[in-house]
Parts: C-alpha cells; structure tokens; sequence
C-alpha cells in the first residue's frame, strides 16, 4: 500500500467491521506494481529520468518516511493477514478459511489497470457463497471484452454484489445476472470524529495553505490553476507528493507525509485542490471548500468515479476541467444540503452491509 486511498479505505473498512463486533482481517495482497511503488529511483529511459533521480535523491530521506510511515500505519492501524500473498494462485493453495470474504474498494475491478488481478473477484476463496463485494469500483464505464465471461462466472456465485459509482450498477448486474446497488466508499463509514483521531502531524504549517493533491504528479494546467488559487487568496501551497516540476515552485513539500499526517493537512488546509478521488471524499468529511481536477468527460479515462461523487451530493460545480476559475474555490458550499444527501447514504451502505453479513 502505498496510496493515501488504498491505505485509508481499507483501514475504515476494517476499522467499521471490528467495531461491530467482526473479527475482520485484510489480506495483505501486493501486485507487482505495488511492490514497484516503493522503488526510490526509476529506470532511466530517458535523459529526464537522471534528472528524476537527482531530486528524488535530494528528497530521499523524506521519501523514506513517507513509505515507513504508510507501512507502519498498515501494521498497527489495520489488521492483516500474518502472511503476504503476490497472486490468486498463491491465495488458493493457502487454504485461507474465512467465514466471509468481502472485496473493495478503490479500482479493485478496473480490468484496463496493469494491476488487475483475479484475486480482485475473490477467485480463490473456498466457500464460494460467501463472497460479497463492498463498493467495488471500475475506475471505467466498462469491462474488458475479454474478462466479461470471468466476471460473469465469478460475480454470479456472489451472496450480495456493491458498488461504489452509479454507472457500474447496471454495468454490473448484468455482468453477474444478480442485483448490485450503489454504497458509499469505505471512507464513507467513519464519522469525522473517528477521522480525528487517526491524524497526527507536528508540521503542520501555523500559516493558511492550500493542499494541493495531485495522484502521479498532476498536469501542468494542474498547477497553472493551484498557482492562481494561491495568488488570489494569498496562500501557501502544501505537496505531498513528489514531482519534477515541483523544484520550480517555492511550495511547502511534505513528502515524509504518512496517511495521519495526510488527513491532518486535509482537515487543517483552507482550500483542497486534487485530481483524487479520495481527496474529494475527505473534503466533504471535513467539510472543506475544495476544487477536483478531471481530464475527461466521464466516459473517458477514470473520471466517471469523480463525476458520480460529485453528482451524488450535489457538487459537481466543484469540478475543473480545463482551465480553472480560481473565484470558485471561494464559493460557500452548502453542507446542509451535502448533508441531506450524505446521512442517508451512510445509512444505506451500513445496511447492505448488516444484511449481506447476517446471510447464511
């Protein structure tokens, strides 16, 4: 796990289920690019990449703390399986006996991902009928042509199917031939309060700033826009994520930042700006006046997740496409109403899982 989401979903997922009395456990599953995520230095292709290398040297010992700290949060804050499995074939001769098997959230079935597995349907479970899927996400409006007839087969023994954006429930169900319906992200399941008491963060900046959360890196209109966000409210800009084009600007680089430190930032920051779906979603936990980043409609690329997010709570003027108005950040959002939307949600989403939990 080295992703602010990744890491966060699967804590607040965990985190809900043993509050209700499960004994839950996340298997720790890792793909090859997973494990890729934590290399230091890349492979140079390309005379820009020693260049790359060089600031990832001069931030190295930051670099270093960001991943200690995201792996240390995953020991001590989410309970995992004592062994590490790196294929679905590896999961199938562990013999893993579970009463439930639960997959989600983020991504978990986008099949057009080089990190797509078939472990991601729960393929190796033993128990077939005691599969269930929590706010799976495809990241696309579609599956693979030629994994259809594997979701099929897999998604159809399911005891109770969820996803997490609108446009894969009828997507899904008629893949699997059974019901999905739409929950909120696990993130979702936590109130503020219990997000409160993850975070931890000695460096926060004293001053107002801008967090500025750009998952691989962001565009150059990305920062054409955080950089006139913080001219007109005369702002910082805080970064936690490292980039070339980060060396040109004099932001505040928070690249030792773990996951508590993450959400420190985001409940401390005046403004969020992000291309992140999580990002988004913690925003609104917070309550914080923030700005998303897509590069497509939403039938292009990733962004249908940040659209249905958006749309569902009545945001989706908080979206950027293309050139920004920076007048926007500033714009009041009415949380009452987001609130209206969101309690019920929550609700639901807890339901289905008290319902699809209790079947035997």
């Amino acid at each position: 796990m080295n992703n602010f989401g990744a890491v966060l979903q699967a804590y607040a997922l965990n985190h809900y289920l043993n509050s209700l009395g499960y004994d839950a456990e996340t298997i720790d599953f890792r793909t090859p690019r997973v494990e890729t995520s934590y290399y230091y230095y890349a492979r140079v292709r390309r005379p820009s990449d020693l260049i790359r290398n060089f600031q990832s040297w001069v931030y190295v010992g930051r670099t270093k703390l960001r991943h200690k700290r995201m792996l240390d949060f995953a020991k001590n804050q989410i309970k995992l399986s004592k062994d590490t499995y790196y294929s679905n074939d590896e999961l199938a001769k562990a013999d893993l006996d579970y009463d439930y098997y639960i997959c989600g959230s983020d991504q978990i079935w986008n099949t057009f991902c080089d990190n797509y597995d078939d472990a991601f349907l729960l393929a190796f479970a033993k128990d077939k009928g005691m599969r269930l899927s929590y706010a799976a996400s495809l990241g696309m409006s579609s599956v693979h042509p030629d994994l259809i007839k594997k979701f099929h087969e897999e998604l159809s023994g399911f005891s109770a199917l969820s996803v997490r954006e609108k446009n894969a429930v009828d997507l899904i169900s008629s893949i699997s031939g059974k019901k999905a319906v739409q929950v909120l992200d696990p993130v979702f399941l936590l109130t503020r309060e219990q997000w409160e008491q993850v975070m931890r963060d000695d460096k926060k900046p004293k001053k107002p700033y801008i967090l500025f959360y750009a998952v691989h890196g962001g565009s150059s209109a990305m920062r054409t826009h955080v950089r006139a966000l913080a001219k007109r409210y005369h702002l910082s800009v805080v970064v936690v994520y490292k980039n070339l084009r980060e060396s040109l600007y004099p932001n505040i680089k928070r690249y030792d930042a773990g996951p508590a430190e993450f959400v420190s930032l985001i409940s401390g920051a005046e403004f969020v700006f992000t291309n992140s779906f999580h990002g988004c979603a913690l925003s609104i936990l917070f309550k914080k006046k923030f700005q998303v980043f897509v590069d497509g409609t939403p039938e292009q690329g990733t962004s249908s997740r940040i659209y249905s997010l958006m749309g569902t709570f009545g945001l989706a003027d908080r979206i950027v496409f293309g050139e920004g108005d920076p007048e926007l950040m500033g714009k009041d959002i009415d949380w009452n109403d987001v609130g209206s939307k969101l309690t019920p949600m929550i609700d639901s989403s807890k339901a289905f899982l008290d319902e699809a939990l209790r079947t035997e």
